[in-house]
């Protein structure tokens, strides 16, 4: 590696220890030493990043679990969702569920996603939908499933009368006030268990 920029070896340096699968590396930027008598501002002197590798990739957002005393219970048979606190019903909404053909999946999952007005694409047109008043996934999407078939979740919906019916295709819908106020409970990495 002689002859490279100091950089290029950095990067080189950390292209092979994650191909080793390196769990955590501390990287300082090579040229750092050029700008340290410089009266730069904390954050752009501060040029020391911690770089998590795990199996020599770099994480996702759905690879970060954060601890959760919420846990989200879904009862497809009453069409309800439990949200516990510390073991505790601290809330209950009413839901509708998947249709027969595109039932809901049961398990227990945990929070993969969370975005507020989500674009929804037609599971069979492949149709898409920008968020506002057309949008059947409403103001909130909570994904807690992904698979090679789709997407599942919690969300809004453009059609209240139809909470309480298996009416979806898998997605959990509920009102779009309730969907906001359970948006404000979880976190990427809450439990999910999805029972008959």
């Amino acid at each position: 590696m002689q002859g490279l920029h100091p950089l290029s070896r950095s990067f080189a340096l950390l292209c092979l220890v994650s191909a080793f699968g390196l769990t955590v590396l501390e990287w300082r930027d090579p040229l750092a030493w050029k700008t340290a008598n410089n009266r730069l501002t904390n954050e752009v002197t501060s040029l020391s990043n911690r770089i998590s590798i795990q199996n020599g990739r770099r994480p996702s957002l759905f690879n970060r679990r954060q601890v959760s005393d919420v846990q989200i219970v879904v009862q497809l048979s009453d069409r309800k969702i439990n949200v516990y606190q510390h073991g505790e019903i601290i809330k209950q909404y009413l839901v509708a569920i998947g249709q027969m053909e595109w039932e809901t999946p049961r398990g227990q999952f945990q929070v993969i996603q969370k975005s507020e007005y989500p674009t929804w694409q037609h599971p069979i047109t492949g149709e898409i939908i920008p968020p506002g008043r057309n949008n059947p996934l409403g103001s909130r999407w909570i994904g807690f499933s992904s698979s090679r078939d789709g997407e599942i979740g919690f969300h809004g919906t453009n059609e209240e009368s139809l909470i309480g019916e298996a009416i979806s295709h898998g997605c959990i819908r509920m009102l779009n006030e309730d969907v906001e106020d359970l948006y404000t409970y979880v976190n990427v990495g809450t439990p999910v268990i999805v029972q008959r």
